[in-house]
């Protein structure tokens, strides 16, 4: 469950209104928050592989090695068949829950259930019960390590045989299946925190563009069609580049300038890496983040005092190709990364046809 009460960061919210082969190493950058009842830094937090009897059904739903062909690098060259609607656009509901937008989707024919979309995610990610209840085909020998926020966990290679989104149907998706599962409490309180997401991939490699309008709660997709432009009163745009498999943009404060991973997954705002924060002189200060939630991704989870979440606070952030005073920013494990609670604010287009980030509102 994602914690909706987020720490005080007043200073962005007045900036806002202001204006396949499967790779073996991955980064995913999705962080959610989850609540806890009584005292956070009570309840143990320990990652556990997956039981021995769920290893032996996805082990007995793997692909045959007749079906499969292995590349020269060890993975499998899978190809991935997209069939748009006729119309070339696509436009489903948002379901923006506490700080992160699902949309609802079918695998393997099974009724449509509501997935996060997470585009700091490089690739689709699913829990062993899910590929399991879903049917989805494995690959034993290709165990990529998923590089996450907050550490490192093994995975095993699939494939989703049919996907579909509305009218659009994908087949023969790769994924990542977790092998590790991340457990909080213990005897009967203790509790597995899920993680099935889909992953940028999916977008980037068929759409032309895909646009987040948290506005009106909406997707679009433009799977052959170009982005025909922005709608809303106000717009800024700035470049977008893919990076690792996952969208990319510029922030600049003073003369520096670094990249910043555009993360529907992350529910934080403006998230700058520990090694940015101290070349641009941020080594120490600003005020820690408390709060009785865990931070929960790909390797594990923490509260905000185990991750040593700290705030700072810009005088003046370029993004979007302007500048906003007075930007608080969250300096976190991880990659910098700009999370919903900043787009929450826009409609947000991820122009990948021609590398341009448009952002909207008004």
């Amino acid at each position: 469950m994602v914690d909706s009460g987020k720490p005080s960061m007043d200073g962005l919210r007045t900036m806002n209104r202001l204006h396949f082969t499967i790779v073996l190493r991955m980064a995913l950058a999705f962080n959610a928050m989850i609540s806890l009842t009584g005292c956070a830094d009570s309840f143990a937090v320990k990652n556990e592989a997956v039981p021995e009897e769920m290893q032996k059904q996805l082990q007995a739903q793997a692909i045959s090695a007749s079906e499969i062909k292995m590349t020269e690098k060890g993975g499998v060259n899978i190809r991935t068949n997209s069939v748009p609607p006729p119309e070339g656009v696509l436009r489903v509901p948002m379901h923006y829950e506490q700080g992160v937008p699902y949309l609802k989707v079918s695998l393997n024919g099974h009724k449509p259930k509501k997935f996060m979309l997470d585009t700091g995610a490089a690739s689709s990610v699913f829990d062993a019960e899910q590929a399991v209840e879903y049917g989805l085909r494995t690959v034993p020998q290709i165990r990529p390590t998923m590089a996450g926020v907050l550490g490192n966990e093994p995975g095993m290679a699939a494939i989703i045989q049919t996907l579909q989104i509305g009218t659009w149907r994908l087949e023969n998706l790769p994924c990542i299946i977790r092998m590790q599962r991340t457990a909080v409490g213990s005897g009967i309180l203790k509790e597995h925190l899920g993680i099935c997401l889909l992953g940028v991939n999916i977008l980037a490699k068929n759409c032309k563009y895909a646009t987040l309008d948290f506005l009106k709660e909406e997707f679009e997709f433009g799977l052959t069609r170009s982005f025909p432009g922005p709608v809303r009163k106000h717009t800024h745009k700035a470049s977008l580049s893919m990076k690792h498999g996952v969208p990319t943009t510029l922030l600049k404060y003073g003369k520096m300038s670094w990249e910043a991973v555009v993360d529907s997954g992350s529910s934080f705002g403006v998230q700058l890496d520990r090694r940015v924060a101290e070349v641009l002189g941020y080594k120490n200060g600003g005020w820690d983040v408390g709060g009785n939630y865990l931070i929960t991704g790909v390797g594990g989870a923490q509260t905000p005092r185990e991750a040593n979440v700290r705030v700072l606070e810009f005088k003046a952030l370029g993004l979007f190709g302007s500048y906003y005073p007075f930007a608080q920013v969250d300096v976190m494990p991880g990659p910098s990364r700009l999370g919903t609670y900043l787009m929450e604010d826009y409609r947000v287009t991820l122009d990948f046809e021609h590398n341009v980030l448009w952002v909207e509102w008004g």
